[in-house]
């Protein structure tokens, strides 16, 4: 049903458990994976004059690559197919959900796994979140993870 799943991670432990679910439904669907991980950093840090954002940016960069190679040993550990793609938000402009969508676009993902960290009240109402977003972007469908499993219902 699955040929080509993409997978946002951001080092968080909803990411690791989006991670770990796109690779469980890519073993029993023979699907590749391509984990995406967004490089975020605020654009009123390259319009300061007073300060170097360079070390900002290639720490926040290394922790990306610090992801991704722990994305890259889980597929290989799990048997899947997969590959990984850093994606530099300062140099692209749109909004982190945009930038999801058009590497799922480009990547050919017929579905996309990704975490949510379940906002509550006048925070979220105010900045909404990466995963809503995306849901209303998105052109295939979208699997999200929350942060934590269920409590089973009691009878």
């Amino acid at each position: 049903m699955y040929r080509h799943i993409l997978v946002a991670v951001d080092g968080s432990v909803t990411s690791e458990r989006a991670l770990d679910h796109a690779i469980s439904l890519a073993r029993v669907e023979d699907a590749r994976i391509l984990a995406v991980y967004i490089v975020e950093y605020p654009s009123s840090m390259y319009s300061s004059a007073f300060i170097d954002v360079e070390p900002f940016h290639d720490a926040m960069v290394e922790e990306a690559r610090s992801v991704l190679d722990v994305a890259q040993a889980k597929f290989r550990d799990a048997g899947v197919k997969g590959a990984v793609k850093m994606v530099d938000a300062g140099v692209l402009s749109g909004t982190i959900a945009e930038q999801l969508a058009d590497a799922a676009a480009e990547a050919g993902a017929d579905l996309v796994v990704m975490g949510t960290h379940g906002r509550r009240g006048f925070q979220r109402l105010m900045l909404g979140s990466v995963a809503e977003s995306f849901v209303r972007l998105s052109a295939c469908p979208v699997m999200l993870v929350p942060h934590k499993e269920a409590k089973p219902a009691s009878a």
